[in-house]
């Protein structure tokens, strides 16, 4: 069985018991580097990847073996977590491991960092536009103007620093809050609007808050 589990945004006081009882269970954990380090406390057997691509040969084994069990009717209980930060439906990697396996798969959700965020700042958010900018080229500025609160997943290109530039050039009034490290000790959150954030360094892994002011 391969298992998809969310981690949450990354301090295993926020991994939800199934997930922490499914990488238990597994007889291996694969995942990136920062997914895999926040498990330390768990001893099972890990393996990290540097790029989706790397995951493939896990999927390809998996499968190998399924198709000797039904010919030789034996019986595995060999199961597969991969692990992925925040929620794996919310721009995560279900999608690649479904197009990728035709074994049947079950995903374990987790706490997703917009979750985290806004729980920290007391702030609803049923009706946030929310979007990623990991590798993508999502028209920022459009949503931004559609919107009274977004929240962004930003990447290494489009980071905190690179947006509030976008927003103060276009004269947007608004609040931003930046959530860097999300859980762990070094967390910081940082609000103020976009100028007071310019040309400054940050997580490439950041959440991106911004809330428009009225006209």
């Amino acid at each position: 069985m391969i298992y998809i589990v969310g981690l949450g945004p990354g301090h295993k006081d926020y991994i939800m018991p199934k997930a922490l009882e499914t990488m238990k269970n597994s007889d291996i954990i694969i995942g990136f580097k920062r997914a895999i380090d926040s498990i330390d406390f768990i001893n099972n057997k890990k393996i990290y990847i540097n790029k989706l691509g790397d995951i493939d040969k896990f999927i390809a084994s998996e499968e190998n073996e399924n198709k000797h069990v039904l010919i030789n009717k034996e019986k595995t209980n060999k199961n597969i977590s991969i692990v992925a930060s925040g929620d794996p439906t919310f721009y995560g990697i279900t999608n690649y491991i479904k197009s990728k396996s035709v074994l049947e798969i079950e995903v374990i959700p987790g706490l997703s960092s917009f979750q985290y965020l806004t729980c920290k700042l007391k702030m609803p958010w049923n009706n946030a536009h929310l979007g990623s900018l990991h590798g993508r080229s999502e028209e920022f500025l459009e949503q931004i103007n559609n919107s009274k609160l977004s929240i962004w997943l930003t990447d290494k290109e489009k980071n905190p620093s690179a947006l509030c530039k976008i927003l103060h050039e276009a004269k947007i009034k608004c609040k931003v809050v930046i959530g860097e490290n999300l859980s762990y000790k070094d967390e910081i959150i940082s609000e103020g609007i976009p100028k007071d954030f310019i040309n400054k360094s940050y997580s490439s892994l950041s959440v991106f808050m911004v809330y428009k002011f009225d006209e």
